[in-house]
């Protein structure tokens, strides 16, 4: 008689995800523990444990999704860039952001105390980068780049950038900001004018 083998519940497993990741954007991780997410989720800290052994897998497990649903965002494409374009990239970036709200709030400490989480993010870091360099790249190939750039200039935009879009709202948040509607409209407003001197009126 063959032996039964216990397949982990993928929707046990986007239940403790989903849970862990309200309970960390309402508490911060460091007030999370495994017990208590254990409680939230209506199971025991066994079974728990059996999906993700500790606070860290989840944390890392979480943000997995959040760089599956940035790749899904910055999918190579050959469209012609628009303002409008440009707009929409930048709200669902914003949104990504806000979703997953405690990592960028929290990620200095996170990844100072997770190697393993530090080196995957650094490691993502470099694609969205390159991912980011090539939308400028497309603006300049359709002559949309207003301003002449050394490579080392061109890098340094898309960097900041880059820092911007992850660190304005919980900048907000740390001037007493409340983030709703039209505070994610703002960001994505104050994006594009960062972006405005380079690209001039799509």
């Amino acid at each position: 008689m063959a032996t039964k083998t216990y397949r982990p519940s993928l929707q046990t497993k986007a239940n403790i995800l989903q849970t862990a990741m309200e309970l960390f954007n309402e508490k911060g991780t460091a007030a999370v523990s495994m017990n208590s997410l254990a409680q939230a989720l209506g199971i025991s800290a066994g079974n728990l444990q059996y999906h993700y052994r500790s606070k860290k897998e989840v944390i890392r497990a979480i943000l997995e999704e959040l760089f599956k649903q940035f790749d899904l965002i910055y999918e190579p494409s050959n469209e012609p860039l628009t303002l409008d374009i440009l707009r929409h990239i930048m709200r669902l970036t914003i949104d990504l952001v806000w979703k997953y709200r405690f990592f960028y709030r929290e990620s200095p400490a996170l990844l100072r105390n997770d190697r393993t989480l530090a080196l995957r993010f650094r490691e993502i870091e470099e694609i969205r980068l390159a991912q980011q360099e090539a939308i400028f790249k497309r603006l300049s190939a359709a002559g949309r780049v207003q301003i002449d750039l050394r490579p080392d200039e061109f890098h340094n935009v898309v960097q900041m950038g880059w820092v911007l879009v992850h660190t304005w709202l919980p900048y907000a948040e740390s001037t007493g900001q409340t983030i709703d509607e039209a505070a994610l409209e703002h960001a994505v407003e104050v994006m594009v004018q960062f972006y405005k001197p380079y690209i001039g009126d799509l």
